[in-house]
């Protein structure tokens, strides 16, 4: 009976032995590990509501949603800032390139399931058009997810959250909301016509003292502003079509009927506006001189290492919306929402963009996000205390609209606008 009980106690013992690393183990990953859970967010892309399956996965005193990427390159693929993705096997990492159509492997979009998982952080490089970037990630159930703000910043599209409706935004370049229908005015009540009274005798008028020069604050001698060259090399920005054909900033004849990007407007404005500014003795900091892709995530560095050197960030845009909207719009910070500065650039652009016969689509519009601004360079600069707005001068899929910037003298003339009332604004603004 002893040996009985003995040979008991020693397989009790071996078993232990066995199973115990394996519990180690797996307490290692719990500890290492994030807890996962399902995401019950629902989000829209331009728009229409879509169906990624995520994961909310807490990252200390904040909780982001990770999806596929694989799912948001497939969403993407009839999008200006389509991306494909594949898996390199030789490298082990991922591979992305920015504007080619997604090739499905029939993966994508499919359910994650129920319950709450453990999610590890992913170290599997991702390199995008041959540069490797950094992206947070994680692993789950064996598949890598990404934070969907990076995954934006990347490729070049705006994500948001309402935290009222518990909804993710995904807005593509090019996409504009529609505007909520006004509210109609309501008939004013014709007041009594009173009795007239005598007319007194006008009383001397004193002149006016002459009102003080303004006060400007020249910190370092020199006004400097830093200019956004909207979109550029694979991600095009708007579209239109050419209503007449014409000879663009690069001396090709673009013919009637041919599509026309956002980004051949962007670009030879900016550089008219940086000449100008820089023979009027501002210094000039861009963030692309050339038809190229520059990411939100390079944008946003450019911003913050210049933010004790420049005064004022302007994004040069045009718009694109239904073929049927006209006219230019400004875009400014949320603070100055009630007045200040950005809401005082805003009248003084106007004022030099009516000036050239345009006409105005909406008043300034200062749209709030869920970290703030909305829109994500006008948010970058608020983040480092620097003033910015955004120029959208006219809608290039309106085919009388976008006539005013198809000739070099048009694109002169936008620049011109945009120089004058810079310095116009300046010269009454501390810097």
């Amino acid at each position: 009976m002893r040996k009985k009980l003995l040979c008991g106690m020693l397989a009790l013992l071996m078993l232990f032995a066995a199973v115990a690393p394996a519990l180690a183990a797996e307490t290692d990953v719990y500890a290492a590990g994030k807890t996962a859970y399902v995401s019950k967010m629902e989000i829209f892309l331009d728009g229409e509501q879509v169906y990624p399956s995520g994961y909310l996965i807490s990252t200390g005193d904040s909780a982001y949603t990770y999806f596929k990427i694989r799912d948001i390159a497939y969403l993407m693929r009839d999008k200006e800032c389509k991306f494909n993705v594949e898996y390199d096997a030789a490298t082990d990492s991922i591979i992305a390139t920015r504007g080619e159509t997604y090739v499905g492997d029939g993966t994508e979009l499919q359910p994650v399931g129920s319950g709450n998982q453990i999610a590890t952080a992913a170290n599997l490089p991702i390199l995008v058009d041959g540069e490797e970037v950094t992206m947070d990630a994680y692993t789950v159930k064996g598949f890598t997810y990404y934070k969907l703000r990076d995954i934006g910043e990347t490729f070049g599209f705006e994500v948001d959250y309402r935290n009222d409706s518990k909804q993710g935004i995904m807005k593509t370049p090019g996409y504009v909301e529609p505007e909520p229908e006004p509210e109609p005015e309501p008939e004013p009540t014709p007041e009594p016509t009173p009795d007239p009274e005598p007319t007194p005798d006008p009383e001397p008028v004193p002149n006016p003292a002459p009102e003080p020069e303004p006060e400007t604050s020249h910190i370092d001698g020199q006004l400097t502003v830093l200019i956004d060259v909207g979109h550029g090399g694979s991600d095009g920005g708007s579209s239109g079509i050419a209503p007449s054909t014409y000879v663009n900033y690069k001396g090709e004849t673009v013919k009637a009927g041919s599509t026309m990007q956002e980004k051949d407007f962007n670009l030879p404005v900016a550089l008219y506006l940086r000449d100008m500014l820089e023979a009027s003795g501002v210094n000039v900091i861009m963030t692309a001189e050339e038809d190229k892709y520059v990411s939100f995530a390079t944008r946003k560095e450019i911003i913050e290492e210049n933010a004790d050197v420049a005064d004022f960030c302007f994004s040069v845009h045009h718009n694109a919306y239904n073929g049927n909207a006209a006219g230019f719009e400004i875009l400014a910070q949320i603070q100055y929402e009630n007045g200040g500065a950005g809401k005082e650039l805003g009248a003084t652009l106007e004022k030099y963009y009516y000036a050239n016969g345009r006409t105005r689509h909406r008043p300034t519009v200062f749209r709030h996000g869920q970290n703030g601004d909305y829109y994500a360079i006008l948010r970058y600069a608020a983040n480092v205390d620097m003033l910015a707005v955004i120029s959208e001068y006219a809608f290039i899929d309106n085919s009388g609209d976008v006539a005013c910037v198809l000739s070099d003298a048009g694109l002169r003339a936008e620049a011109q606008a945009m120089h004058d009332a810079i310095l116009e604004f300046f010269s009454t603004h501390e810097y």
